[in-house]
This record gives C-alpha cells, structure tokens and sequence, in this order.
C-alpha cells in the first residue's frame, strides 16, 4: 500500500477498536447503535454471509452472551443457526478397570429452557461484521493493521496503520487476539502457559438423536465433547497431547473417522464427517492489567483458556457488555470515557469474574487432563458427589453454567 502523504490529517474518531473478530465486531455495533463514530481496524476480513464457509469451531453460548449478541442486532442469525443445549452430561471413563462415572445436568433443575445455544463460529463473525459494514457510525478499515500508536499529552491516542493512514482518537480497544499488538504496545504485560495440548475440531453427522444433549468426556489425555448443533449434527472438541493430535490430523479420511468413532463409545450412533478436521495449539494467557493510559483490553487480547467447560467467548462477550455500558454511561455525562477513572471503572469491575473463571478453568483443564491416580480418583469422586448431592449440584450449575458474575444490563436483556 502507499504510505501516507506527510501533509495529510490525521482521521479522527470516537472510539478505534483494533481487531474484528465476534467481540471487537459486537463492540462497535453496540457503541455505534448509540450514536458513537467507531473505527474498526482488521488484516483478515471474514467472507460475506453468503459465502463462509462451515469450519469445526462453534461457540456454546449462554443467555446471558445471547442477551449481549441481541443488543447488537443479531436476534435473528442467533434463531436460525443456535442450537438449544437443554443437558449437560459428563461421563468418566479414564480407568478401564473401574465403573463409568456419569453425571447429568438438566437446565430445567434450576429453572432455565436451556443452558446455552451452540452457535457456528465463523457464520456469526460474518454476519456480526456485514452488519458493521452497513452501519452508518462505522468505518472499517479491511485488510489493515495497527503498525503502532503513541499517547499524546494523555489526552490522545496517536495510531499509524499499516497504509499509513493515522487517526486520533480519545480511546483505542484492544480486540485483536492473543498476540495483542495493542497490549504489547501499551505496555501491559501477560502471563502464559502453555498445555502441551491441542483441540482438534471438526463436526459430525451421526445416526442417533443428541437430543439436545452436550456431552463431554474427562479422559488423562484431555475432555473430549460433542455439542449438539442442527439435526444430527454435532462439534467436536478433542483434546490431546499435541504430539498425538499432530498423528491423528494427518490420518486418512477413513482412518481418522475410525478413531473419532471409536473416541465417542458410539452415543451418537454411526458417524461421518461433515467437515474436515483442523487443529489448534492450547494454552493460558493472562493480561496483568486490562488497562493503560488511553487504553483497553478485551476478550483474548486479555484472556485465553482452555476450551474445556466453553468458557472462553462467553467471559469475552461479557468484557464487551461491561465495557460498552462503562463507555455509554460516560458518553451520555459527557464525561471523559477515555479517562484513567473510568478505565479503571471497566477494569475493577471485570476482575473478579476474569480472575475466577481463567483460574477456575486453568485447574479443572489440571485436573481432568491428568493420568496421576491420585487426581483421577478426586476427579471420579468430585464428580459422583455433585451427582448425589442435590444442593451442590444446583450451586455448580447456577455457577458453571448460568453465571451470576458481572451481570449489567446488557446481560440481563436490557437496553444499553
């Protein structure tokens, strides 16, 4: 691209969000729907609607990311393509000389339809960002990146992209993924770890109902889940050491469905493949700071899990509620909504629910990926105790699967 003519302006804008990805994207609509002037920056624009292509990734969504998805004006994609998931059902098996535990979890018992809504993951991006597109209070820089940005006076941010245009803007998000330039830029630090793992995903045509039933199996190598999507098909999420996942994603065809059978015990009947498998490295990152001057975090630009419990975009989705009501809040008292008080705002109310759901999920991946016996007789025992006792069973899934945390407006239904 050209570089930037030295007597050009700088643009300027309200808000620059770097990164367009579900959470980046559902920002700048709900921000945008207020009247904001949004600029949004992304070097890989999804296809149109009509041309994505069906991937093995899918995103388990709950009421309360649902609720932040509508806001956004996505009700009607999320009617066509989620799928209701009403059970939940955990089934131990990793000691073969020992009883099968299994524990169900019905959305009914603590007086919900369904626990969550399991969605396609890049049919959502492309619907979330064609509507961006159309909207009038936003530009989309496509095919662009941040290449830098400095704080002038800190009043300002000064951002050059990678066509040299600069725009000036009072406050720039970070929505641009683990390997946030934006957080790197800033200054703010992160903590990593990694697995040794990957997750192999891909989706399944099967002869058996899944009766809309998500199932997932806690084996020494890693869970492995099947969540239910249209008809009778499911996702697959396989987790294993990324050695073995690197041997099952170069089998044949044939060879790999064999496998996948054989992984599921067949509760979903006879299987085929209705995508190709792909496969993704696992690990845990963690922003020390969600803010810096002029700056802010979310989704994995601040936090990155392991799939294990489908944790990740609903927490992400829920940086994007909290954030979009701290900046409107601000905006409507014209106040300075780029201001350190009111990061720090965002910031302190985000921590607790990142900070139980990231280490909550990073010791349950410890636990449930684990062949010491020690650890695979708690896991067993945990497990047929939450079973057998009603009230702890209630209180893990009130927690677990409806979470309480951080519940604003947006996630409650309401208008931002």
């Amino acid at each position: 691209m050209a570089g930037k003519n030295q007597s050009d302006k700088p643009l300027k804008t309200q808000i620059l969000i770097i990164g367009a990805g579900i959470a980046g994207t559902t920002l700048a609509l709900l921000l945008a729907d207020k009247g904001m002037s949004i600029d949004l920056v992304d070097p890989y624009p999804p296809e149109s609607p009509a041309k994505t292509k069906l991937t093995g990734r899918t995103v388990a969504l709950m009421q309360t990311s649902l609720n932040v998805l509508k806001a956004a004006g996505l009700s009607e994609f999320l009617e066509q393509h989620g799928t209701k998931m009403k059970k939940m059902r955990i089934i131990d098996d990793s000691i073969s000389d020992q009883p099968v535990i299994e524990s169900e979890f019905e959305a009914s018992d603590i007086g919900l339809e369904y626990f969550s809504k399991n969605i396609p993951n890049c049919p959502l991006r492309s619907h979330a960002y064609a509507a961006a597109k159309k909207h009038k209070n936003i530009t989309i820089h496509e095919g662009e990146s941040l290449e830098d940005f400095t704080v002038e006076q800190g009043l300002r941010v000064l951002a050059t992209l990678s066509s040299g245009k600069t725009i000036k803007t009072p406050l720039i998000i970070g929505a641009d993924g683990r390997g946030s330039l934006v957080r790197k830029l800033s200054g703010i630090k992160a903590s990593q770890k990694k697995y040794g793992q990957s997750a192999i995903t891909c989706i399944i045509n099967h002869s058996r109902s899944h009766e809309n039933t998500s199932t997932e199996f806690h084996r020494p190598s890693g869970p492995f889940a099947l969540v239910p999507l249209q008809g009778n098909q499911s996702a697959v999420v396989w987790v294993e050491s990324h050695e073995r996942a690197e041997e099952l994603i170069k089998l044949k065809k044939q060879d790999f469905t064999e496998a996948l059978q054989n992984k599921t015990n067949n509760i979903l009947g006879g299987i085929t493949l209705e995508t190709n498998p792909e496969m993704w490295p696992l690990c845990a990152i963690k922003a020390k700071s969600l803010t810096a001057p002029r700056t802010a975090l979310i989704a994995e630009a601040a936090h990155v899990m392991s799939p294990i419990t489908a944790q990740g975009l609903n927490l992400s989705l829920r940086d994007v509620a909290s954030l979009a009501e701290t900046i409107i809040d601000a905006y409507r008292l014209g106040q300075d909504y780029g201001s350190e008080t009111i990061l720090k705002s965002y910031a302190s109310r985000r921590s607790l629910d990142i900070q139980t759901r990231f280490f909550g999920v990073d010791k349950m991946n410890s636990i449930v990926s684990n062949d010491i016996k020690p650890l695979k007789d708690l896991r067993r025992n945990a497990l047929k105790l939450v079973d057998r006792v009603t009230p702890i069973k209630t209180f893990a899934m009130k927690h677990g699967l409806a979470p309480t945390l951080d519940t604003g407006r947006l996630m409650a239904g309401k208008s931002l």
